[in-house]
């Protein structure tokens, strides 16, 4: 698949290595390669981005209001076309 990010830690010591190994539906599967000066230890993971609908769907079903939407931690309302955040606020119903 493609889409590798590297970074280099703290300390310079650690370069930090994400690669997208697939993106199916919500999911997306990454492996992450943490390099050591001797050693590469390597993480595979796997993560669900469910729509803003299906996060509104499972709150509701839980007996909450949501109250506010927001698309970053500043604020900032949610747009679907390019906010990197779906931030919920609700209450009990």
């Amino acid at each position: 698949m493609g889409g590798a990010a590297h970074r280099m830690l703290p300390g310079g010591q650690v370069v930090e290595t994400l690669k997208i190994t697939a993106a199916v539906g919500e999911f997306i599967s990454f492996q992450t390669f943490y390099r050591f000066p001797h050693e590469t230890l390597t993480t595979s993971s796997q993560l669900r981005f469910p729509s803003r609908e299906q996060l509104e769907a499972l709150i509701t079903r839980s007996g909450l209001v949501v109250h506010d939407i927001f698309g970053d931690w500043d604020g900032s309302p949610f747009v679907s076309a390019h906010s990197r955040e779906i931030i919920l606020v609700g209450e009990l119903a």
